[in-house]
């Protein structure tokens, strides 16, 4: 037994020891492999001539300033839109229109419950009653009182209170035929009738539903007039006096109508930081509806002509404006001095010695030299990405990293 239990234990350390000198072989002919590889890559002065790794800079063309654009999405809007609301508060008993509904001037829209209403009415009618009973009651007094006065069976301060009585009295009597007028107006309020012609194109009440006065019924729109609605950001703004409106509609491809700025709004829409715009249309078009979607193209007045380029490509050296300019089939950029004249969300309106479409390299502008090699990675101002060719042939592809 102690002979095979030693025999057993010599077995087990010959099998590790083994082990041990097959995991040192595979490491060093691993680290033997990566020399070898190593040894076989060329040397970074060999790809680049000396200069260091060629860089790739990410450039977009000029473009003209007047050329450019602007269209925002909207919704078609009546010009003249019309809530209509009860002047007193109800219970709605009927509602009469939907959307859609046409309307004549005097059509009833809806009605309220009028029972309360007509209570108060009688309720006033019979305090006018009582007034006039008064009034006439206390007229009847001052005249036997004046006649008693003249023939001196009464002082003159009998005679001062009866005149007070009857003066309280004739004033009590038109405060009751004024209440008795407001609670038939009351009463006539309970029925909310068009007081133009139009369209109804919106219910905001129900039959049943208990409403207060002023509180929309429905919504009419009055006339032919139509105009866009459509939000700008605040940083446009400042363009929309300057500029010349189209409006495109989804419904009517290939065609455009002329508009007119009719009314920007002066706050700001709290959730969206937008500004509500109104475009006019200059003439009635049929193709129009309501509720469509629509485009307005903004077009800004020549007389602010310049070259765009993006907000990112201008640096700035001892307190003057540049650019760096991609020269075509080169393979270093120069830089081109411009004045600023005016910035934008995302682009900058300049002046200075570069021409529409001239590249301009748009990222990574602060890590370029005069005389540092690069390669050209051409974007379009949209925004897509297209590969562009080096001097020396190769293509260029990929994002700049």
């Amino acid at each position: 037994m102690r002979d095979n239990h030693t025999a057993t234990r010599a077995g087990e350390e010959t099998a590790a020891s083994s082990g041990r000198t097959y995991g040192r072989l595979r490491l060093s002919v691993g680290l033997l492999a990566a020399v070898f590889l190593a040894g076989c890559q060329p040397e970074a002065s060999e790809e680049t001539g000396g200069q260091g790794e060629v860089r790739a800079v990410w450039v977009e063309p000029v473009e003209s300033a007047a050329a450019r654009i602007l269209a925002y999405s909207g919704t078609v809007r009546a010009r003249f839109e019309v809530p209509l609301a009860f002047r007193t508060g109800g219970k709605i008993a009927e509602r009469f229109v939907d959307p859609g509904t046409s309307v004549r001037a005097g059509d009833v829209i809806a009605r309220l419950d009028a029972t309360d209403l007509e209570s108060s009415l009688r309720a006033e009618k019979a305090r006018e009653r009582a007034a006039e009973t008064e009034a006439r009651r206390s007229a009847e007094d001052l005249t036997r009182v004046a006649a008693l006065k003249d023939k001196g069976h009464v002082s003159e301060s009998a005679l001062d209170r009866a005149e007070a009585t009857a003066d309280a009295a004739r004033e009590t009597l038109k405060a009751a035929r004024e209440a008795r007028i407001l609670a038939e107006s009351r009463l006539s309020y309970a029925v909310l009738r068009a007081d133009a012609d139009g369209v109804v194109t919106e219910v905001r009440a129900e039959p049943g539903e208990v409403v207060t006065a002023g509180q929309p019924v429905a919504l009419v729109t009055r006339g032919s007039a139509r105009e866009i609605e459509v939000a700008i950001p605040e940083a446009r703004i400042a363009d929309l006096d300057r500029a010349t409106a189209r409006v495109s509609l989804w419904a009517a491809p290939g065609r455009s109508f002329p508009a007119t700025l009719r009314e920007v709004s002066p706050q700001a829409d709290s959730a969206s930081r937008s500004f509500t715009a109104r475009y006019a249309l200059d003439a009635p078009i049929a193709a129009v509806r309501l509720g469509m979607t629509a485009t307005v193209a903004l077009s800004p007045e020549a007389a602010h002509e310049g070259l765009s380029v993006p907000l990112s490509a201008v640096w700035y050296e001892g307190g003057a404006a540049r650019v760096w300019r991609a020269e075509a089939d080169a393979r270093r950029v120069s830089a081109v001095p411009v004045t600023v004249r005016r910035i934008e969300s995302e682009r900058a309106v300049i002046a200075g010695d570069l021409a529409v479409g001239d590249d301009v390299v748009s990222m990574g502008v602060h890590r370029l030299d005069p005389g540092l090699e690069v390669r050209v990675v051409q974007r379009a101002a949209s925004g897509t990405t297209a590969a562009g060719a080096t001097s020396s042939g190769a293509l260029a592809v990929g994002a700049l990293q």
